[in-house]
């Protein structure tokens, strides 16, 4: 059973650009782990802010984090982000970067 990060990069790729409220419902996880998620995907780079109204956000799933769901398929998420990190070259034309 996948976690709530696979679940909302899931959803994220399927139904396109959403809010965390949208993703909540979709997901029926709670409200705090969907938006802590969010928070860690987002500082992964696996998604991106693409609207910002005062609180108001709306995120996308980027090219890596759409490489990371295309190496989880029967693996799992954990597998998959140590495949995608440790083997840059299968993201193409995504560089990781170590800067701080």
């Amino acid at each position: 059973m996948p976690g709530v990060a696979q679940k909302i990069l899931e959803v994220l790729e399927e139904r396109g650009a959403l809010a965390p409220g949208d993703v909540v419902s979709i997901t029926g996880e709670p409200r705090y782990r969907v938006l802590a998620a969010f928070h860690c995907l987002e500082e992964l780079g696996l998604i991106d802010k693409m609207y910002e109204r005062g609180t108001y956000k709306i995120y996308q799933v980027t090219v890596l984090g759409k490489e990371l769901l295309r190496q989880a398929k029967g693996h799992g998420l954990a597998y998959a982000l140590e495949k995608v990190l440790l083997d840059s070259s299968s993201v193409a034309g995504v560089q990781l970067s170590t800067e701080t």
